[in-house]
Protein backbone atom coordinates (compact mmCIF):
# COMPACT_ATOMS: atom_id res chain seq x y z
CA UNK A 1 0.00 0.00 0.00
CA UNK A 2 1.32 3.44 -0.87
CA UNK A 3 2.01 5.92 1.92
CA UNK A 4 -0.82 8.40 2.53
CA UNK A 5 1.50 11.13 3.91
CA UNK A 6 4.99 12.12 2.90
CA UNK A 7 5.36 15.16 5.17
CA UNK A 8 8.26 13.27 6.76
CA UNK A 9 10.55 11.43 4.40
CA UNK A 10 9.89 7.66 4.26
CA UNK A 11 13.53 6.86 5.08
CA UNK A 12 13.52 8.70 8.45
CA UNK A 13 13.73 6.49 11.61
CA UNK A 14 14.65 8.84 14.48
CA UNK A 15 11.80 10.47 16.50
CA UNK A 16 10.35 13.38 14.50
CA UNK A 17 6.96 14.86 13.64
CA UNK A 18 6.12 16.60 10.39
CA UNK A 19 3.16 18.47 8.98
CA UNK A 20 2.58 19.83 5.47
CA UNK A 21 -0.10 21.55 3.45
CA UNK A 22 -0.60 20.00 0.04
CA UNK A 23 -2.35 22.70 -2.01
CA UNK A 24 -4.29 21.37 -4.96
CA UNK A 25 -6.20 23.25 -7.67
CA UNK A 26 -7.56 20.09 -9.35
CA UNK A 27 -11.20 20.91 -8.56
CA UNK A 28 -10.98 24.64 -9.16
CA UNK A 29 -13.82 26.05 -11.23
CA UNK A 30 -12.45 28.87 -13.38
CA UNK A 31 -14.10 32.22 -12.78
CA UNK A 32 -14.23 35.15 -15.19
CA UNK A 33 -11.35 37.15 -16.58
CA UNK A 34 -10.45 40.05 -14.30
CA UNK A 35 -10.89 43.37 -16.06
CA UNK A 36 -7.95 45.78 -15.90
CA UNK A 37 -8.27 49.31 -17.27
CA UNK A 38 -5.36 51.41 -18.50
CA UNK A 39 -6.07 55.14 -18.73
CA UNK A 40 -3.86 57.21 -21.07
CA UNK A 41 -3.86 60.97 -20.54
CA UNK A 42 -1.74 63.99 -19.70
CA UNK A 43 -0.61 65.44 -16.39
CA UNK A 44 -1.28 68.99 -15.39
CA UNK A 45 1.50 71.06 -16.94
CA UNK A 46 2.75 72.09 -13.49
CA UNK A 47 3.30 68.38 -12.68
CA UNK A 48 5.29 67.52 -15.82
CA UNK A 49 8.47 67.12 -13.74
CA UNK A 50 7.02 64.27 -11.66
CA UNK A 51 8.47 60.84 -12.42
CA UNK A 52 5.70 58.35 -11.56
CA UNK A 53 5.29 56.29 -14.73
CA UNK A 54 1.94 54.78 -13.80
CA UNK A 55 -0.33 54.65 -10.80
CA UNK A 56 -2.95 52.11 -9.75
CA UNK A 57 -5.54 54.30 -8.04
CA UNK A 58 -8.93 53.74 -6.46
CA UNK A 59 -9.80 57.41 -5.93
CA UNK A 60 -9.64 60.60 -7.95
CA UNK A 61 -7.80 62.32 -5.10
CA UNK A 62 -4.84 59.96 -5.57
CA UNK A 63 -4.59 61.06 -9.18
CA UNK A 64 -4.86 64.72 -8.22
CA UNK A 65 -2.00 64.34 -5.74
CA UNK A 66 0.34 62.79 -8.31
CA UNK A 67 -0.72 64.40 -11.58
CA UNK A 68 -2.70 67.52 -10.63
CA UNK A 69 -6.35 68.49 -10.27
CA UNK A 70 -6.21 70.26 -13.62
CA UNK A 71 -4.75 67.25 -15.43
CA UNK A 72 -6.48 65.31 -18.15
CA UNK A 73 -5.93 62.20 -16.01
CA UNK A 74 -7.90 63.77 -13.17
CA UNK A 75 -10.73 64.72 -15.54
CA UNK A 76 -10.94 60.99 -16.37
CA UNK A 77 -10.46 59.83 -12.77
CA UNK A 78 -13.34 61.92 -11.43
CA UNK A 79 -15.70 59.96 -13.71
CA UNK A 80 -14.16 56.53 -13.16
CA UNK A 81 -13.69 56.99 -9.42
CA UNK A 82 -16.36 59.58 -8.56
CA UNK A 83 -15.49 62.18 -5.97
CA UNK A 84 -19.05 62.22 -4.65
CA UNK A 85 -19.25 58.44 -4.23
CA UNK A 86 -21.08 55.67 -6.05
CA UNK A 87 -17.95 53.81 -7.18
CA UNK A 88 -19.19 51.38 -9.85
CA UNK A 89 -15.76 49.91 -10.61
CA UNK A 90 -15.11 48.63 -7.09
CA UNK A 91 -12.12 46.29 -7.10
CA UNK A 92 -11.50 46.52 -10.85
CA UNK A 93 -7.95 47.75 -11.40
CA UNK A 94 -7.64 51.25 -12.86
CA UNK A 95 -4.08 52.08 -13.82
CA UNK A 96 -3.40 55.67 -14.87
CA UNK A 97 -0.48 56.06 -17.28
CA UNK A 98 0.69 59.61 -18.04
CA UNK A 99 1.56 60.54 -21.61
CA UNK A 100 4.35 63.11 -21.87
CA UNK A 101 3.50 66.65 -22.88
CA UNK A 102 4.67 67.27 -26.47
CA UNK A 103 7.81 69.34 -26.84
CA UNK A 104 6.89 72.95 -27.62
CA UNK A 105 3.20 72.33 -26.92
CA UNK A 106 0.91 75.24 -26.14
CA UNK A 107 -2.16 75.45 -23.94
CA UNK A 108 -5.66 76.39 -25.04
CA UNK A 109 -7.11 79.65 -23.78
CA UNK A 110 -10.56 81.17 -23.67
CA UNK A 111 -10.56 84.91 -23.01
CA UNK A 112 -13.81 86.57 -21.94
CA UNK A 113 -14.38 90.27 -22.51
CA UNK A 114 -17.21 91.93 -20.60
CA UNK A 115 -19.13 95.01 -21.69
CA UNK A 116 -22.31 96.82 -20.68
CA UNK A 117 -23.64 98.10 -17.37
CA UNK A 118 -25.13 95.86 -14.71
CA UNK A 119 -28.76 96.82 -14.10
CA UNK A 120 -29.65 94.31 -11.38
CA UNK A 121 -28.10 91.78 -9.05
CA UNK A 122 -28.01 88.42 -10.77
CA UNK A 123 -26.12 85.12 -10.59
CA UNK A 124 -24.41 84.09 -13.81
CA UNK A 125 -22.46 80.92 -14.43
CA UNK A 126 -19.37 79.89 -16.30
CA UNK A 127 -20.25 76.82 -18.33
CA UNK A 128 -16.91 75.06 -18.74
CA UNK A 129 -17.15 72.16 -21.15
CA UNK A 130 -20.87 71.89 -20.60
CA UNK A 131 -20.80 72.11 -16.80
CA UNK A 132 -21.87 74.95 -14.52
CA UNK A 133 -20.47 73.05 -11.55
CA UNK A 134 -18.07 70.23 -10.90
CA UNK A 135 -18.27 67.72 -8.07
CA UNK A 136 -20.46 70.01 -6.01
CA UNK A 137 -18.45 73.21 -6.61
CA UNK A 138 -20.42 75.84 -8.51
CA UNK A 139 -19.03 78.02 -11.28
CA UNK A 140 -21.59 80.66 -10.33
CA UNK A 141 -20.73 84.32 -9.62
CA UNK A 142 -22.90 87.27 -8.65
CA UNK A 143 -22.98 90.42 -10.76
CA UNK A 144 -24.20 93.50 -8.91
CA UNK A 145 -25.10 97.07 -9.83
CA UNK A 146 -21.98 99.25 -10.06
CA UNK A 147 -19.68 96.25 -10.74
CA UNK A 148 -17.02 97.14 -13.30
CA UNK A 149 -15.94 94.74 -16.05
CA UNK A 150 -12.70 94.15 -14.17
CA UNK A 151 -14.55 93.27 -10.97
CA UNK A 152 -16.84 90.90 -12.82
CA UNK A 153 -13.88 89.28 -14.55
CA UNK A 154 -12.24 88.72 -11.17
CA UNK A 155 -15.41 87.12 -9.81
CA UNK A 156 -15.43 84.73 -12.76
CA UNK A 157 -11.79 83.89 -12.17
CA UNK A 158 -12.38 83.29 -8.47
CA UNK A 159 -15.32 80.96 -9.20
CA UNK A 160 -13.20 78.79 -11.50
CA UNK A 161 -10.12 78.77 -9.30
CA UNK A 162 -12.13 77.83 -6.21
CA UNK A 163 -13.31 74.56 -7.78
CA UNK A 164 -10.69 71.84 -7.28
CA UNK A 165 -11.67 69.79 -10.31
CA UNK A 166 -11.89 72.72 -12.70
CA UNK A 167 -9.72 71.97 -15.77
CA UNK A 168 -8.60 75.60 -16.23
CA UNK A 169 -6.73 78.31 -14.37
CA UNK A 170 -8.22 81.80 -14.41
CA UNK A 171 -6.11 84.97 -14.50
CA UNK A 172 -6.86 88.65 -15.13
CA UNK A 173 -5.68 90.03 -18.46
CA UNK A 174 -6.29 93.77 -18.27
CA UNK A 175 -10.09 93.80 -17.80
CA UNK A 176 -10.69 90.38 -19.33
CA UNK A 177 -10.94 86.99 -17.69
CA UNK A 178 -8.36 84.63 -19.21
CA UNK A 179 -8.79 80.88 -18.70
CA UNK A 180 -5.92 78.52 -19.57
CA UNK A 181 -6.22 74.75 -19.93
CA UNK A 182 -4.48 72.70 -17.26
CA UNK A 183 -2.52 70.68 -19.83
CA UNK A 184 -1.03 71.54 -23.21
CA UNK A 185 -1.39 70.10 -26.66
CA UNK A 186 -4.01 69.21 -29.25
CA UNK A 187 -6.24 67.42 -26.75
CA UNK A 188 -6.70 70.64 -24.77
CA UNK A 189 -8.28 72.36 -27.78
CA UNK A 190 -11.74 71.06 -26.86
CA UNK A 191 -11.83 73.55 -24.00
CA UNK A 192 -14.96 75.63 -24.41
CA UNK A 193 -16.43 78.22 -22.09
CA UNK A 194 -19.77 79.96 -22.49
CA UNK A 195 -21.69 82.14 -20.06
CA UNK A 196 -25.01 80.91 -18.71
CA UNK A 197 -26.98 84.02 -17.72
CA UNK A 198 -29.96 81.98 -16.49
CA UNK A 199 -32.16 83.86 -18.95
CA UNK A 200 -31.16 87.37 -17.83
CA UNK A 201 -27.94 89.04 -18.95
CA UNK A 202 -28.55 91.90 -16.46
CA UNK A 203 -27.33 94.42 -19.02
CA UNK A 204 -24.05 92.62 -19.77
CA UNK A 205 -22.54 91.27 -22.96
CA UNK A 206 -19.87 88.57 -22.90
CA UNK A 207 -17.50 87.88 -25.81
CA UNK A 208 -15.34 84.74 -25.79
CA UNK A 209 -12.12 84.50 -27.80
CA UNK A 210 -10.73 80.99 -28.24
CA UNK A 211 -7.04 80.30 -28.95
CA UNK A 212 -6.30 76.66 -29.79
CA UNK A 213 -3.63 74.69 -28.02
CA UNK A 214 -1.25 72.69 -30.18
CA UNK A 215 1.11 69.73 -29.95
CA UNK A 216 0.66 66.08 -30.91
CA UNK A 217 1.41 63.45 -28.28
CA UNK A 218 3.22 60.15 -28.73
CA UNK A 219 1.91 57.19 -26.72
CA UNK A 220 4.80 54.79 -27.35
CA UNK A 221 6.37 55.16 -23.91
CA UNK A 222 3.00 54.81 -22.21
CA UNK A 223 2.24 51.58 -24.07
CA UNK A 224 5.63 50.20 -23.02
CA UNK A 225 4.35 50.40 -19.43
CA UNK A 226 1.89 47.58 -20.19
CA UNK A 227 4.72 45.04 -19.93
CA UNK A 228 3.42 41.50 -19.50
CA UNK A 229 0.20 42.58 -17.75
CA UNK A 230 -3.14 41.91 -19.37
CA UNK A 231 -5.01 45.18 -19.68
CA UNK A 232 -8.39 44.33 -21.15
CA UNK A 233 -9.59 47.92 -21.66
CA UNK A 234 -7.79 51.13 -22.52
CA UNK A 235 -9.18 54.65 -22.33
CA UNK A 236 -7.53 56.79 -24.99
CA UNK A 237 -7.66 60.42 -23.84
CA UNK A 238 -6.65 61.68 -27.28
CA UNK A 239 -9.92 61.07 -29.07
CA UNK A 240 -9.72 60.67 -32.83
CA UNK A 241 -6.00 61.44 -33.20
CA UNK A 242 -5.14 59.15 -36.13
CA UNK A 243 -1.53 58.66 -35.07
CA UNK A 244 -2.59 57.56 -31.60
CA UNK A 245 -5.25 55.22 -33.03
CA UNK A 246 -2.66 53.69 -35.35
CA UNK A 247 -0.13 53.30 -32.53
CA UNK A 248 -2.70 51.44 -30.46
CA UNK A 249 -3.62 49.20 -33.39
CA UNK A 250 0.02 48.43 -34.15
CA UNK A 251 0.78 47.61 -30.53
CA UNK A 252 -2.33 45.52 -29.96
CA UNK A 253 -2.13 43.68 -33.26
CA UNK A 254 -4.86 41.81 -35.07
CA UNK A 255 -6.80 38.65 -34.27
CA UNK A 256 -6.88 37.54 -37.91
CA UNK A 257 -3.12 37.92 -38.37
CA UNK A 258 -2.30 36.84 -34.78
CA UNK A 259 0.09 39.74 -34.32
CA UNK A 260 0.95 41.97 -31.36
CA UNK A 261 -1.02 41.28 -28.19
CA UNK A 262 -3.12 38.83 -30.23
CA UNK A 263 -0.03 36.66 -30.79
CA UNK A 264 -0.71 33.03 -29.88
CA UNK A 265 2.07 32.86 -27.28
CA UNK A 266 1.10 36.23 -25.78
CA UNK A 267 -2.67 36.66 -26.17
CA UNK A 268 -3.27 39.62 -23.93
CA UNK A 269 -5.24 41.91 -26.26
CA UNK A 270 -7.32 44.95 -25.35
CA UNK A 271 -9.99 47.18 -26.75
CA UNK A 272 -9.29 50.91 -26.65
CA UNK A 273 -12.14 53.39 -26.16
CA UNK A 274 -11.98 56.88 -27.64
CA UNK A 275 -14.65 59.58 -27.66
CA UNK A 276 -16.15 62.09 -30.03
CA UNK A 277 -18.50 64.94 -29.16
CA UNK A 278 -18.72 66.98 -32.34
CA UNK A 279 -20.05 64.66 -35.03
CA UNK A 280 -23.74 64.31 -35.84
CA UNK A 281 -23.82 63.52 -39.55
CA UNK A 282 -23.42 60.16 -41.22
CA UNK A 283 -21.00 61.25 -43.94
CA UNK A 284 -18.54 63.95 -44.85
CA UNK A 285 -15.38 65.43 -43.36
CA UNK A 286 -15.46 65.23 -39.57
CA UNK A 287 -18.36 62.79 -39.58
CA UNK A 288 -18.85 60.01 -37.08
CA UNK A 289 -17.85 57.41 -39.63
CA UNK A 290 -14.86 59.07 -41.30
CA UNK A 291 -12.29 57.59 -38.89
CA UNK A 292 -13.97 54.25 -38.35
CA UNK A 293 -14.57 53.36 -41.98
CA UNK A 294 -10.84 53.72 -42.65
CA UNK A 295 -10.12 51.11 -39.95
CA UNK A 296 -12.36 48.34 -41.25
CA UNK A 297 -9.73 45.60 -40.83
CA UNK A 298 -8.84 46.48 -37.24
CA UNK A 299 -10.56 45.51 -33.98
CA UNK A 300 -8.65 47.57 -31.42
CA UNK A 301 -10.42 50.93 -31.30
CA UNK A 302 -13.97 51.56 -30.07
CA UNK A 303 -15.71 54.84 -30.93
CA UNK A 304 -17.73 56.26 -28.00
CA UNK A 305 -20.29 58.77 -29.18
CA UNK A 306 -21.56 61.87 -27.40
CA UNK A 307 -22.88 63.83 -30.40
CA UNK A 308 -22.93 67.61 -29.98
CA UNK A 309 -22.00 67.41 -26.30
CA UNK A 310 -20.06 70.36 -24.89
CA UNK A 311 -18.14 67.94 -22.68
CA UNK A 312 -14.65 66.68 -23.39
CA UNK A 313 -14.70 63.84 -25.92
CA UNK A 314 -12.61 61.61 -23.68
CA UNK A 315 -15.34 61.86 -21.04
CA UNK A 316 -17.57 59.79 -23.33
CA UNK A 317 -14.97 57.00 -23.36
CA UNK A 318 -14.74 57.13 -19.55
CA UNK A 319 -18.53 56.91 -19.25
CA UNK A 320 -18.70 53.86 -21.50
CA UNK A 321 -15.92 52.01 -19.67
CA UNK A 322 -17.47 52.90 -16.32
CA UNK A 323 -20.68 51.23 -17.48
CA UNK A 324 -19.23 48.23 -19.27
CA UNK A 325 -16.28 47.11 -17.13
CA UNK A 326 -18.41 45.87 -14.18
CA UNK A 327 -20.57 43.89 -16.62
CA UNK A 328 -17.54 42.33 -18.28
CA UNK A 329 -16.15 41.50 -14.85
CA UNK A 330 -19.20 39.71 -13.44
CA UNK A 331 -21.66 38.95 -16.26
CA UNK A 332 -19.61 38.79 -19.45
CA UNK A 333 -22.41 37.29 -21.52
CA UNK A 334 -24.37 40.57 -21.21
CA UNK A 335 -24.15 43.41 -23.73
CA UNK A 336 -24.11 47.00 -22.38
CA UNK A 337 -27.00 48.21 -24.51
CA UNK A 338 -29.60 50.55 -22.97
CA UNK A 339 -27.27 51.86 -20.27
CA UNK A 340 -27.19 55.63 -19.64
CA UNK A 341 -24.03 57.72 -19.49
CA UNK A 342 -23.89 58.80 -15.83
CA UNK A 343 -21.68 61.88 -16.14
CA UNK A 344 -21.70 63.53 -19.57
CA UNK A 345 -23.11 66.91 -20.65
CA UNK A 346 -25.86 66.06 -23.12
CA UNK A 347 -27.04 67.87 -26.26
CA UNK A 348 -30.67 68.24 -27.29
CA UNK A 349 -29.84 67.60 -30.95
CA UNK A 350 -27.83 64.46 -31.74
CA UNK A 351 -28.26 64.58 -35.50
CA UNK A 352 -28.18 61.28 -37.41
CA UNK A 353 -27.81 59.30 -34.19
CA UNK A 354 -31.49 59.98 -33.47
CA UNK A 355 -32.57 58.11 -36.63
CA UNK A 356 -32.85 54.32 -36.20
CA UNK A 357 -32.16 53.73 -39.91
CA UNK A 358 -29.05 55.89 -39.91
CA UNK A 359 -27.81 54.25 -36.72
CA UNK A 360 -27.90 50.99 -38.65
CA UNK A 361 -25.71 52.52 -41.35
CA UNK A 362 -23.37 54.00 -38.74
CA UNK A 363 -22.82 50.62 -37.05
CA UNK A 364 -22.12 48.97 -40.39
CA UNK A 365 -19.06 51.18 -40.86
CA UNK A 366 -17.62 50.43 -37.43
CA UNK A 367 -19.02 53.21 -35.29
CA UNK A 368 -20.84 52.79 -31.97
CA UNK A 369 -24.17 54.54 -31.55
CA UNK A 370 -26.25 56.24 -28.88
CA UNK A 371 -29.70 57.76 -28.62
CA UNK A 372 -31.25 60.23 -26.22
CA UNK A 373 -33.12 58.95 -23.19
CA UNK A 374 -34.45 62.03 -21.41
CA UNK A 375 -31.38 64.11 -20.63
CA UNK A 376 -28.90 61.23 -20.98
CA UNK A 377 -27.06 59.49 -23.80
CA UNK A 378 -28.10 55.82 -23.96
CA UNK A 379 -25.83 53.16 -25.44
CA UNK A 380 -27.45 51.47 -28.42
CA UNK A 381 -24.50 49.69 -30.08
CA UNK A 382 -20.95 49.23 -28.78
CA UNK A 383 -18.65 48.06 -31.56
CA UNK A 384 -15.04 48.04 -32.67
CA UNK A 385 -14.13 49.56 -36.01
CA UNK A 386 -14.00 46.07 -37.58
CA UNK A 387 -16.15 45.58 -40.69
CA UNK A 388 -14.06 43.78 -43.35
CA UNK A 389 -15.45 43.83 -46.85
CA UNK A 390 -15.22 40.03 -47.11
CA UNK A 391 -17.48 39.40 -44.10
CA UNK A 392 -21.30 39.60 -44.22
CA UNK A 393 -22.71 42.54 -42.26
CA UNK A 394 -24.88 40.23 -40.17
CA UNK A 395 -21.90 38.14 -39.06
CA UNK A 396 -18.82 40.36 -38.69
CA UNK A 397 -16.49 38.28 -36.55
CA UNK A 398 -14.89 40.98 -34.41
CA UNK A 399 -17.51 43.73 -34.43
CA UNK A 400 -19.17 43.54 -31.04
CA UNK A 401 -17.11 44.52 -28.02
CA UNK A 402 -19.10 42.06 -25.93
CA UNK A 403 -18.11 39.16 -28.22
CA UNK A 404 -14.41 39.92 -27.78
CA UNK A 405 -14.12 40.99 -24.15
CA UNK A 406 -16.99 38.96 -22.73
CA UNK A 407 -16.84 35.74 -24.75
CA UNK A 408 -13.60 35.13 -26.66
CA UNK A 409 -11.27 36.35 -23.93
CA UNK A 410 -13.09 34.55 -21.13
CA UNK A 411 -12.98 31.31 -23.11
CA UNK A 412 -9.23 31.75 -23.48
CA UNK A 413 -8.81 32.63 -19.80
CA UNK A 414 -10.79 29.62 -18.56
CA UNK A 415 -8.96 27.27 -20.93
CA UNK A 416 -5.52 28.61 -19.96
CA UNK A 417 -6.29 28.14 -16.26
CA UNK A 418 -7.29 24.50 -16.76
CA UNK A 419 -4.27 24.01 -19.01
CA UNK A 420 -1.91 25.30 -16.31
CA UNK A 421 -3.46 23.01 -13.66
CA UNK A 422 -3.91 19.77 -15.59
CA UNK A 423 -1.68 19.84 -18.66
CA UNK A 424 1.53 21.84 -18.53
CA UNK A 425 4.59 19.76 -17.66
CA UNK A 426 2.72 16.47 -17.42
CA UNK A 427 4.07 13.23 -18.89
CA UNK A 428 2.17 12.10 -21.98
CA UNK A 429 0.70 8.59 -21.79
CA UNK A 430 -1.59 6.72 -24.15
CA UNK A 431 -5.29 6.26 -23.56
CA UNK A 432 -4.73 2.54 -22.94
CA UNK A 433 -1.96 2.97 -20.39
CA UNK A 434 -2.69 2.03 -16.77
CA UNK A 435 0.06 3.63 -14.69
CA UNK A 436 0.51 4.42 -11.00
CA UNK A 437 2.91 7.32 -11.63
CA UNK A 438 1.69 10.80 -10.85
CA UNK A 439 1.97 13.81 -13.15
CA UNK A 440 0.65 12.12 -16.28
CA UNK A 441 -1.94 13.04 -18.90
CA UNK A 442 -3.60 11.10 -21.70
CA UNK A 443 -5.65 12.52 -24.60
CA UNK A 444 -8.75 10.73 -23.28
CA UNK A 445 -8.43 12.21 -19.78
CA UNK A 446 -7.80 15.72 -21.12
CA UNK A 447 -10.91 15.39 -23.28
CA UNK A 448 -12.89 14.39 -20.23
CA UNK A 449 -11.63 17.39 -18.26
CA UNK A 450 -12.51 19.77 -21.10
CA UNK A 451 -15.98 18.33 -21.48
CA UNK A 452 -16.87 18.18 -17.78
CA UNK A 453 -15.03 21.23 -16.43
CA UNK A 454 -14.70 23.55 -19.42
CA UNK A 455 -17.48 23.16 -21.96
CA UNK A 456 -20.23 22.69 -19.38
CA UNK A 457 -19.01 25.81 -17.58
CA UNK A 458 -19.04 27.83 -20.81
CA UNK A 459 -22.60 26.74 -21.55
CA UNK A 460 -23.70 27.42 -17.98
CA UNK A 461 -22.30 30.96 -18.17
CA UNK A 462 -23.93 31.54 -21.59
CA UNK A 463 -20.56 32.09 -23.25
CA UNK A 464 -21.13 29.37 -25.85
CA UNK A 465 -24.46 28.35 -27.35
CA UNK A 466 -24.24 24.56 -27.45
CA UNK A 467 -22.35 21.76 -25.73
CA UNK A 468 -22.75 19.40 -28.70
CA UNK A 469 -20.84 21.59 -31.17
CA UNK A 470 -17.92 21.69 -28.75
CA UNK A 471 -18.10 17.95 -28.01
CA UNK A 472 -18.35 16.90 -31.65
CA UNK A 473 -15.43 19.11 -32.68
CA UNK A 474 -13.08 18.31 -29.78
CA UNK A 475 -9.81 16.68 -30.85
CA UNK A 476 -6.81 15.84 -28.68
CA UNK A 477 -3.64 14.06 -29.76
CA UNK A 478 0.07 13.85 -28.98
CA UNK A 479 2.39 15.55 -31.45
CA UNK A 480 3.02 13.48 -34.58
CA UNK A 481 6.66 14.50 -35.01
CA UNK A 482 7.56 15.90 -31.57
CA UNK A 483 7.22 13.59 -28.52
CA UNK A 484 6.97 16.65 -26.25
CA UNK A 485 4.00 18.17 -28.06
CA UNK A 486 0.30 17.90 -27.11
CA UNK A 487 -2.39 19.28 -29.42
CA UNK A 488 -5.98 20.30 -28.75
CA UNK A 489 -8.61 21.67 -31.12
CA UNK A 490 -12.27 22.54 -30.62
CA UNK A 491 -15.05 24.80 -31.90
CA UNK A 492 -16.96 27.24 -29.73
CA UNK A 493 -20.22 28.65 -31.02
CA UNK A 494 -20.69 32.10 -29.47
CA UNK A 495 -23.98 33.01 -27.90
CA UNK A 496 -25.86 35.85 -29.57
CA UNK A 497 -27.70 38.86 -28.20
CA UNK A 498 -31.23 39.87 -29.18
CA UNK A 499 -30.39 43.10 -30.98
CA UNK A 500 -33.06 42.84 -33.68
CA UNK A 501 -36.55 41.77 -32.61
CA UNK A 502 -38.90 41.03 -35.49
CA UNK A 503 -42.57 40.20 -34.85
CA UNK A 504 -45.44 39.76 -37.28
CA UNK A 505 -49.09 39.95 -36.23
CA UNK A 506 -51.51 38.71 -38.88
CA UNK A 507 -54.83 40.32 -37.96
CA UNK A 508 -58.11 38.99 -39.33
CA UNK A 509 -61.80 39.85 -38.94
CA UNK A 510 -64.01 37.28 -37.29
CA UNK A 511 -67.40 36.76 -38.93
CA UNK A 512 -70.15 34.80 -37.20
CA UNK A 513 -72.83 33.38 -39.47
Amino acid sequence: MASISTAVSLDRVSKVAGYEIDANLENLKPGFLNQRIAILGQKETAFEGSTIAKLSATSASEIAAEYGYKSQLYALARILRPVLGGDKLGSIDTIFIPVAEPAGATATTDSIAISGTVNKTKTHYLKINGRTNIDGSSYGYVVAVDDTPTQIAQKMIDAANAALGCPVTGTLATADALFTSGWKGDSSDELNIVIDTDGDAAGLTYAVTHVSGAGAVSVGDALAEFGDEWFTMVINGFNGDSEVLEALESFNGNANDKTGRYGATIFKPFVSFFGSNTVTSLSGVGSATELTDDRKNEMTNVFCAAPNSLGWSFEAAANVVLLYAPIAQSNPNIDPMELLYPDMPTAENIGDFADVNKRDQIVKVGCSTVKLNGTKYEIVDLVTTSHPLNEPQTAVLFRWVRDLVGLDWNIKYKYALLESIHLNGKTIITDEANVSASGTMSPKRWKSILLTQFATDLVDNALIATFDVFKDSLQVQPGTSNPNRFETAFTCQRTGVIRVSSTTNQTQFYFKI
